[in-house]
């Protein structure tokens, strides 16, 4: 058996293997409407600020990119009619920014999409094997969390 250390690279590895493939399968949903996996991404984060609308910073910081750069990402979610910009009534020189209905339809038909990959995805596995991987990885987040983990010379 593998000492502790090789086991949690293999579960680092594994995790990172995981995300990739998710990504990867969210992708394909995402490009059967014409988005980007950074496209799904800022719907949501506007969908998530509710009826108000997002401001542009909050939109950078889902995305983890520059408010420069998620207002010209905006722009395109614009120019394709998924999002719209409304002078920010709380900010004269700020905008706020919401989805338009076929924003929304899109955004409702890609999570659905994404929603039956992932069912597909675990046909077949046993649903105990299911519910223990997300118990060991919501501990090993919770653990990483909790460590103060230092580099090391």
């Amino acid at each position: 058996m593998a000492d502790r250390s090789e086991l949690a690279l293999q579960l680092t590895d594994a995790i990172a293997a995981a995300r990739a493939a998710v990504q990867h399968a969210g992708n394909r949903a995402f490009r059967a409407y014409g988005l980007s996996h950074r496209a799904h991404a800022a719907l949501n984060a506007v969908d998530a600020s509710g009826a108000d609308g997002a401001r542009p910073k909050e939109v950078a910081a889902a995305l983890g990119v520059s408010r420069a750069a998620a207002t010209t990402f905006i722009q395109r979610l614009e120019a394709k009619g998924l999002v719209e910009t409304t002078p920010d009534p709380e900010d004269d020189r700020g905008v706020r920014v919401t989805l338009t209905r076929h924003g929304l339809e899109v955004l409702l038909r890609v999570g659905q999409l994404e929603r039956r990959l992932a069912a597909r995805a675990i046909e077949g596995m046993p649903a105990s094997s299911i519910a223990r991987a997300v118990h060991v990885l919501v501990g090993f987040k919770r653990r990483l969390e909790e460590k103060q983990i230092g580099v090391v010379r």
